[in-house]
């Protein structure tokens, strides 16, 4: 079976640890489009040090695509930060497929040049998206958006109030939404559709 890396949202524990991890719904649901998900590491090093080990192990294990997970902010963990935008580089140069979440979404557009814009009501929230004279319903949980579509890019949906939803490049096979696909107690046909046609 194909094998899927999944970055991790990081956090401090109680004990003052940082941690990473991922919602476990996020691997039923890659689970579920056939594929087997694996956590991709961080190395919590000196930058040029942490992302040579994560080379090393990009070069060990043979991935099928990228999904780049939702989580906090951009800036709030430089080595998350630098780790996603170095897996994007990386996907790129081996024409590695990538399907980014939310915040997966605002690291592609950040790495692709395009500010980030404070957006109301997208918080813990349903809402309708349009794409293609076609309407659908989805969640929401992120305070950012995309001021604009990314250079090579289309815009796939977006909002009633005019924000992007998601994004499909036009010459690599990347893709990302602002909802999060594994959020639901059943899963969406159309997203179920849309990860297993990038990654097929």
């Amino acid at each position: 079976m194909k094998i899927i890396g999944v970055s991790q949202r990081l956090g401090i524990s109680k004990f003052g640890e940082l941690r990473a991890q991922i919602d476990t719904r996020l691997f039923n649901f890659i689970s579920k489009c056939g594929y087997v998900p694996v956590p991709i590491p961080y190395y919590d090093l000196p930058k040029k040090n942490s992302l040579t080990k994560l080379s090393i192990w990009l070069h060990s294990i043979k991935l099928s695509g990228i999904v780049l997970s939702g989580g906090e902010d951009i800036g709030k963990y430089k080595l998350r930060d630098n780790s996603e935008k170095f897996l994007i580089n990386y996907s790129i140069k081996k024409r590695i497929p990538i399907f980014g979440i939310c915040r997966g979404m605002q690291v592609i557009g950040s790495y692709f040049k395009v500010k980030l814009k404070p957006v109301k009501n997208h918080v813990n929230t349903l809402h309708t998206v349009y794409s293609n004279k076609k309407r659908f319903t989805v969640n929401s949980y992120h305070n950012l958006s995309l001021k604009k579509c990314p250079q090579d890019f289309s815009i796939e949906s977006k909002s009633s109030d005019g924000n992007i939803e998601s994004i499909q490049s036009k010459t690599k096979k990347i893709y990302a939404c602002m909802w999060h696909p594994e959020r639901y107690k059943d899963f969406k046909k159309f997203d179920i559709m849309k990860f297993k046609k990038l990654f097929y």
